[in-house]
């Protein structure tokens, strides 16, 4: 679990829209890989007003002393917050509360919490859904979350890799107002290479869904405020799959939407032109023999898996 220079600036990010302050949870301690340097210049670089007067503590972990990073305590503060907690099954890194978070949280967590910030956490415990209940139970109302959770190329990383659907499906249908939700392409050294953030809503990497996605490593960041109407039991369905049965019912909806999609930055003529020749070329492929129609169907697929992610998706920042 560890927080590097893509997800500070994300956090300073939020931070700007609108201010951390209260308490603080975090799910588990949390790794900063920045140093006090480090921190100021990308503030700088986020135009970042950074809290004043906090003592930046230096991580006593082997190797962290010696680049000078400092504690989630110090991260925390500096950006906002008046207190840090954390919240793990064991006190092996000195967390401020012990518990497991497969099973109920005590009530006198309920309602405490102003910001609850999953860095990595989630998919180390395996009961999902008492877990999502538990974040919920212990966030005010008006209280945010932020997931930064694995989504591919994390083989064995933790029980789940996960779709960025599963956030964006349950927050919604949970009444949760949702802030943000990224898809997030990084290196293997994510504090040496820039981050591409793409604005991710479900449906729009359906082309992805049987492979395609190169051998990058991709997160999902999530963020999304508990209001009044919030719940953590309503009954989930794939949003996208929900679309389809309304809407699509075979007659070849979603695949007008992907084209809609990848040709959005075409010049007009173009884009117009792609999509009045679907109908037709829709009605031709119906006519080819099953076991053709599939192969053709696997090279339409293989084709637009090969065009990069930044047509599916909008590429919002590069931190």
């Amino acid at each position: 679990m560890g927080i590097a220079r893509g997800m500070i600036k994300l956090l300073m990010r939020e931070a700007k829209r609108k201010c951390f302050k209260g308490s603080i949870l975090t799910i588990g301690r949390q790794d900063i890989f920045a140093s006090e340097k480090d921190l100021r210049k990308w503030a700088e670089e986020m135009d970042f007003q950074l809290k004043t007067g906090i003592e930046m503590t230096i991580s006593d972990k082997d190797g962290f002393r010696n680049k000078k990073y400092i504690t989630d305590k110090a991260l925390f503060q500096s950006l906002g917050f008046n207190n840090v907690e954390s919240i793990d099954y064991s006190d092996y890194e000195r967390c401020t509360i012990v518990h497991d978070l497969n099973k109920d949280v005590p009530c006198h967590l309920y309602d405490k919490y102003d910001f609850v910030f999953d860095g990595g956490s989630s998919e180390h415990i395996f009961n999902l859904t008492k877990v999502f209940e538990n974040y919920n139970r212990m966030l005010k109302v008006g209280g945010r979350i932020i997931h930064e959770s694995p989504s591919s190329n994390y083989t064995d990383h933790g029980f789940y890799m996960f779709s960025p659907t599963l956030f964006y499906d349950y927050y919604y249908v949970n009444k949760w107002d949702i802030i943000d939700s990224f898809f997030i392409k990084h290196s293997s050294q994510p504090n040496k290479h820039l981050w591409n953030i793409y604005r991710y809503e479900p449906g729009l990497l359906n082309v992805f869904a049987f492979g395609g996605l190169d051998k990058g490593t991709y997160l999902i960041y999530f963020n999304a405020e508990k209001t009044d109407d919030s719940t953590f039991d309503a009954s989930v369905q794939q949003r996208s799959c929900v679309k389809r049965w309304k809407t699509d019912t075979g007659s070849g909806l979603s695949t007008y939407r992907n084209i809609e999609a990848i040709s959005k930055d075409f010049p007009g003529g173009i884009r117009q032109l792609l999509l009045s020749a679907y109908p037709k070329i829709k009605a031709i492929f119906y006519k080819i023999p099953y076991d053709l129609r599939e192969r053709v169907r696997l090279l339409y697929y293989k084709f637009l898996i090969k065009i990069p992610l930044r047509f599916h998706l909008k590429l919002i920042a590069r931190y």
